[in-house]
């Protein structure tokens, strides 16, 4: 072996380490914390909220809310599509189903909101804090990436003439029946408080 081989071995191999740190230890660490900053604005507008008079803190729906958001922020770090798909298959095998229940009570709290613009602006910091989740999911799954590739390409070969953002948000609603339902990704960050 030359010189210039062993060189070009060495090059290659530090590259390769380099690389596998960057995608395997230091973006998945960035990202998990870009979640968590993401979700500790809209939570602080949630307080801001209430701080205000909006909504009072012991309210119900702001608790749950509240709930959520901080089940969000501490276990961000176990949000992904594998455990997600796990958790299904062993209470799936065990033949416990995962009881999904804040959902109906959140849903019930905001029935009990008298003012409508309260009651609305709730609903936005909730699906905020869900669209976050969601795409904390997606973008952290290559897994996923190419369910919602293979579910495009079967909408397209199936004829869909939709255009492009409700192709891929078609795609994404496919995928995420079942396992990676919104109220399993919900019921994941206020269970794991409990």
């Amino acid at each position: 072996m030359t010189e210039l081989q062993i060189a070009n071995i060495l090059q290659t191999s530090v590259v390769l380490a380099l690389w596998l740190i960057l995608v395997f230890k230091i973006l998945p660490t960035r990202r998990v914390d870009s979640f968590r900053q993401k979700m500790f604005c809209v939570r602080d507008e949630v307080f801001d909220f209430a701080a205000d008079g909006n909504i009072s803190f012991d309210d119900p729906a702001y608790v749950l809310l509240r709930k959520q958001m901080n089940g969000f922020i501490r276990y961000g770090h176990q949000l992904t599509v594998f455990r997600m798909i796990m958790t299904m298959a062993i209470n799936t095998v065990s033949g416990h189903g995962a009881k999904m229940s804040w959902n109906e009570d959140w849903e019930s709290s905001l029935v009990k909101i008298q003012d409508d613009d309260v009651r609305a602006k709730m609903r936005g910091f909730h699906e905020r804090g869900t669209t976050i989740a969601v795409k904390h999911l997606i973008w952290g799954s290559p897994l996923l990436w190419l369910a919602i590739s293979l579910a495009v390409g079967v909408l397209i070969a199936h004829g869909a003439a939709l255009g492009t953002r409700q192709l891929l948000r078609a795609a994404a609603n496919k995928v995420f029946v079942g396992p990676l339902d919104q109220r399993l990704i919900e019921e994941a960050a206020v269970g794991a408080l409990a």
